[in-house]
């Protein structure tokens, strides 16, 4: 009865819509203690990202043409003529400097230790993949080994480089060298200092994609399986045609996540091959020198010689031109696959 009054009385036009003034009234009383509050906490993130992402980007911008100082009188900037650059692509700029080294070469071996060791991911995300297959099958104990298998990716990668290297050192302290007695200097031979580092990279990173794999592989429809047998498809077929087109987007996700990881690697290949005198830079030969462990070298040495936060900020933006078309390559392929 009321539902129609209301109905009869809104033709009648006894019910008029709010008037301009009492709708900002209402919007005004929409500010309560409460919203302020819940404002103030969603503010907070931003906050953080403007200040611990959004300054050090712009920093790292402006360092790349002007000798950053920073003092107690405040920041001061001043035009640096490309000495940033010049400091790793020009090999007589550094010997001119501090340093006194050519870091041209050691950039470009740097470049292609980086790539090296980053191509890494793609055969730890094929172990993972075959370990998550077969932990699919539900074998007897697949729970236990599952969790075995994980117990890497909970590790510390400081931890874990420490292990190995302990694992490659030279006789007493190394643990290989002692169980076969032998006396192989891994970490200071250049010929196998990248392979140790490699070692330890398989060794950790395919438990986490072992985990994504297994729960990608429970999200595909066991009627795709079926269908596939009824039409006499095979073991390797049904994998082919069926897992993998289901299992995509989680490939997708890794293969951008493990690119991005191992060019930005540092800490294995500055951890298991160290430089405790600062003598050399990544090991003999230079042959452990990822290009993010040049950035830490050089930003060591900003307070000494401005140059050093210029070249440090260049080649930042250097890493972000091979891991951007990288990620946008495979983020555009995922949505031609979504799509399709």
């Amino acid at each position: 009865m009321e539902r129609t009054e209301i109905l009869s009385a809104a033709e009648d036009g006894a019910v008029s819509a709010p008037r301009p003034q009492q709708s900002r009234q209402l919007q005004k009383k929409k500010w309560t203690a409460h919203s302020l509050l819940a404002l103030f906490l969603a503010l907070l993130p931003m906050l953080g990202f403007l200040l611990f992402s959004t300054a050090p980007l712009v920093i790292s911008i402006v360092a790349l043409f002007c000798d950053v100082s920073i003092d107690w009188q405040g920041i001061s900037f001043s035009w640096n003529d490309f000495n940033g650059f010049r400091m790793i692509f020009d090999g007589s700029f550094g010997k001119g400097t501090q340093f006194a080294r050519d870091f041209s070469s050691v950039f470009w071996k740097s470049l292609g230790i980086t790539v090296w060791l980053g191509c890494t991911q793609f055969v730890t995300l094929l172990i993972a993949l075959v370990l998550s297959v077969l932990l699919a099958t539900k074998v007897k104990g697949s729970k236990v080994f599952q969790i075995l298998f994980f117990i890497p990716h909970i590790c510390s990668s400081v931890s874990v480089a420490f292990m190995w290297n302990w694992m490659f050192l030279g006789q007493p302290q190394g643990i290989l060298n002692t169980i076969f007695g032998t006396d192989i200097r891994w970490i200071n031979n250049p010929k196998t200092i990248p392979w140790t580092i490699i070692v330890a990279i398989i060794w950790q990173a395919p438990a986490y994609g072992t985990v994504m794999f297994k729960a990608a592989l429970a999200n595909v429809e066991q009627a795709q399986y079926e269908a596939a047998s009824l039409d006499g498809a095979g073991a390797w077929q049904r994998f082919w045609y069926v897992t993998i087109p289901g299992i995509m987007p989680t490939i997708f996700y890794l293969l951008i996540a493990g690119i991005g990881a191992g060019l930005l690697l540092y800490d294995m290949a500055a951890l298991i091959v160290p430089d405790p005198w600062g003598s050399t830079i990544g090991g003999e030969d230079h042959m452990a020198l990822t290009l993010m462990r040049l950035v830490f070298y050089f930003n060591d040495h900003r307070g000494s010689d401005p140059v050093a936060l210029s070249a440090a900020s260049a080649i930042s933006w250097i890493l972000f031109l091979l891991v951007a078309p990288v990620s946008v390559f495979l983020y555009s392929r995922r949505e031609k696959r979504m799509e399709g």
